[in-house]
């Protein structure tokens, strides 16, 4: 077995064996850090000494075995053979003592029973991890070693160095690894060189050479040249095969390989690994003491232990990979009791809010037990500091732990959460929906956001429940803006004007004092605000609606621009998402619809159905009339498979929607279909008293729909050319406003014969209503 630098080791405990083969006995201390190697070396020198026809004893301590008498004398012996036993029972004043109790009571039964077999060939002992080695058995191995000097015997010990962490070993135990007859065989961690030997061996990585050099300076980088970490390493790295990456992965097999690690070393140096773990880049010597609760002096040899493993860089663990291997080992309440002493510590010496979060939110997370009064505030600071960079996630972690903390607050605090989640997954904010309608209905001040939560509401569909909180709000100036919101986004549930002008643009009136040029500056902001800041659920809603329905506007290209800026700038997911729509409305109304469907199917992978509530009506139907418009047909009918919410029908949002849907069922040749789209949209809007406008105007493609219905007699742009002579005469007079009774008189029939002509005139023309019929009526060619 070829070992990766570890040719002068092996070169010195040959030496010890030749010289132990002359009847010259020899011992060697084998010590090194964990996972540098020992039990390898111990391997590789045994198959050596076999093949030069030695006699090798093995035994392995364990920390499990220590208060074992003689285990470890008990697993020589055992492995002499026969030989043994029967020198054994000879000597052996009991008759059917074993011979691990004689061990115990005589300590040169090992000695003698090794002096016995090396009269026929050299004998090697190898006792691995000694350090663990029972009291008894470190007698009979001190006073083996003590008369060597006449046998064939070589004695091979391995264990930590004598520097480690830990209290002192047990008095045998500390004779035997400074006897003077040792010879000490030291191990380290491999330098760069090393690492790309070990790469390159056949016991190691069997890699080309010019490959090991590539990798070996960022391999000893991230194990610092520990074989143990190596390996674990090497098997992360043949397991992301096909595809191997150029990195290193710290996977599972690393992580094992830090834990065995960490239980081969002292437990100060365990509990101090630990405590680095937890203050992570917050660790400094003093911290780390005050955590530990030691002195500062005692810190040091704990360090430098971590050090020689290879799991330290500059006095802080490694990397990312070996802090989560040490975390995962805590137990919960372990997490939870550091971490809670961490973030109180780092609290009191005046560390930055995010920072004593992430220790508030860990210690809860593993603990589930309120924290101190002073976290709820500390969290809803570290959210607001973490929001403003971007990081939504990490904020809403935290305020979910300071809403769980929150005492007379937790009404407040969950509109906050409620309002973070959604940047990061609208969807998440389902759960809430329930609390913040009891909040908005109680009469508690702490429910002050009003239009956070409203908004929200909306967003999900539920205006009802916006409503009655409106109906007696505690927030005026938030009242006021919701209300709009809700009139404007649900017109059904509600009234009153969008704020700076938007609704005056849903009839085509202009605004009081000002031209219609104030609502595109309207929406304008509230793009900015979607794509700079954290624009409310409220407002994002409604100005996307105010997109969809508004007029044709020069402010176009300023849109697009404005929007497109958004891809460069660090943003939330749904505020991309948001803002991809956005885009997609936009050059839709422009008539660039490869562009429009690129931003819609953007928008719709940023956010999932659920995410999206009812505003996903803005997305899909973008990107429904562009690929229709494309003959993208295919497409357009699995868009139109996207599961909505009934609720979406109640909203603009769902207005347009049915307008796509109708200009997809007409592309394909299915005008019935399409005109029961275009007449759902005449019915929303009747309900609503409003006039069609803009990409809502359901009156243009509902004609085409009818021409396609009733055929080539419809060509010449005549609505009511398919109908008889005689239902064409009716139905121009029922058009006029004339009654059942008039007609009958004005064309000398009977009324009935009025009511079957209506029949079968609504029938034809697919319309339900004599305001339907003036419709068509009016859309005749003039003569």
């Amino acid at each position: 077995m070829r070992l990766a630098r570890r040719g002068a080791q092996l070169g010195l405990l040959g030496q010890l064996f030749e010289a132990a083969r002359r009847g010259e006995g020899r011992a060697a201390l084998v010590t090194g850090s964990p996972g540098t190697g020992k039990s390898a070396l111990l391997r590789a020198f045994a198959q050596e000494a076999g093949r030069a026809g030695a006699l090798v004893l093995n035994a392995s301590a364990s920390p499990a075995e220590t208060d074992l008498p003689s285990g470890v004398v008990g697993q020589l012996l055992s492995g002499a053979g026969p030989d043994a036993e029967r020198h054994h029972r000879a000597r052996s004043p009991s008759e059917g003592a074993a011979p691990r109790e004689e061990a115990e009571k005589d300590p040169a039964v090992l000695h003698e029973a090794l002096r016995e077999l090396a009269a026929t060939a050299p004998v090697v002992v190898l006792v691995d991890d000694v350090h663990h080695v029972d009291e008894a058995s470190a007698r009979c191995l001190l006073y083996l070693c003590g008369r060597l000097a006449a046998g064939r015997i070589l004695l091979v010990l391995s264990g930590r160095p004598r520097s480690c962490s830990g209290p002192p070993p047990p008095l045998p135990l500390a004779e035997l690894l400074r006897h003077p007859r040792c010879t000490s065989v030291p191990l380290t961690t491999l330098d760069g060189d090393g690492v790309a030997d070990f790469l390159a061996s056949p016991s190691g990585g069997a890699m080309d050479l010019p490959t090991a050099r590539r990798l070996a300076p960022d391999w000893h980088r991230f194990t610092g040249g520990n074989p143990r970490l190596l390996r674990g390493l090497l098997d992360d790295h043949r397991d992301c095969e096909p595809v191997r990456p150029s990195r290193p992965v710290a996977g599972t097999a690393f992580r094992r390989a830090v834990t065995g690690c960490l239980r081969g070393a002292g437990a100060p140096a365990v509990s101090a690994a630990r405590a680095l773990a937890v203050l992570a880049d917050s660790s400094t010597l003093t911290l780390l003491a005050r955590l530990l609760e030691t002195p500062e002096r005692a810190v040091g040899p704990c360090l430098d232990e971590l050090g020689a493993i290879g799991l330290l860089d500059g006095g802080r663990l490694r990397h990312e990979g070996v802090r989560a291997a040490v975390l995962e080992e805590l137990s919960a309440e372990e997490s939870h009791r550091l971490h809670s002493a961490a973030g109180r510590m780092l609290y009191e010496n005046g560390a930055e809010p995010a920072t004593v979060a992430r220790h508030l939110v860990a210690a809860d997370t593993a603990g589930g037990r309120a924290g101190p009064e002073w976290a709820a505030a500390v969290l809803a600071e570290a959210a607001r500091h973490t929001m403003s960079s971007g990081g939504a996630r990490q904020a809403a972690d935290f305020l979910r732990t300071a809403h769980r903390t929150g005492g007379h607050e937790a009404a407040g605090l969950l509109t906050t959460l409620a309002r973070t989640e959604w940047e990061a997954d609208p969807a998440a904010v389902i759960r809430h929906l329930p609390g913040l309608e009891r909040s908005l209905g109680t009469r508690s001040p702490a429910a002050v956001d009003t239009a956070g939560a409203v908004g929200l509401l909306l967003w999900h569909g539920r205006p009802a429940g916006a409503a009655r909180a409106l109906s007696e709000p505690h927030d005026p100036d938030g009242a006021a803006e919701s209300a709009a919101a809700l009139a404007y986004v649900y017109p059904g549930a509600g009234t009153g004007p969008f704020p700076h002008g938007a609704a005056e643009a849903e009839t085509g009136r202009e605004p009081a004092g000002g031209p219609a040029e104030r609502r595109d500056e309207a929406a304008e902001r509230v793009l900015e605000s979607i794509v700079y800041d954290h624009a409310p659920p409220v407002s994002v809603a409604a100005v996307l609606s105010a997109l969809l329905y508004t007029g044709e506007t020069g402010r176009a290209a300023r849109w697009c621009a404005l929007l497109a800026a958004g891809d460069r700038i660090r943003a939330t997911p749904a505020r991309r998402a948001v803002a991809a729509a956005a885009a997609a409305v936009v050059h839709g109304r422009t008539g660039a619809h490869d562009l429009a469907a690129g931003y819609a199917g953007r928008a719709l992978s940023l956010l999932s159905p659920g995410a999206w509530g009812v505003a996903i009506g803005m997305p899909l139907s973008a990107a429904v009339l562009a690929a229709s418009r494309r003959g993208a047909h295919e497409e357009a009918a699995a868009l139109l498979h996207v599961p909505v919410p009934a609720a979406m029908f109640r909203t603009r949002a769902g207005l347009h929607y049915l307008v796509a849907r109708g200009h997809y069922q007409l592309a394909v040749g299915r005008p019935k279909a399409a005109l029961g789209d275009f007449h759902a949209c005449r019915d929303l809007l009747a309900d609503w008293r409003l006039e069609p406008q803009g990409t809502a105007d359901w009156s243009t493609p509902a004609a085409v729909a009818l021409r396609a219905l009733h055929g080539e007699d419809t060509v010449c742009g005549d609505p009511i050319a398919g109908l008889t002579e005689a239902e064409r005469r009716v139905a121009v007079l029922a058009a006029d406003g004339c009654t059942n009774r008039a007609i009958a008189a004005r064309l000398y029939v009977t009324t009935s014969t009025v009511e079957q002509h209506l029949t079968r005139i609504y029938r034809k023309l697919c319309v339900r209503s004599r305001l339907d019929l003036a419709g068509l009526v009016a859309a005749r060619p003039r003569p």
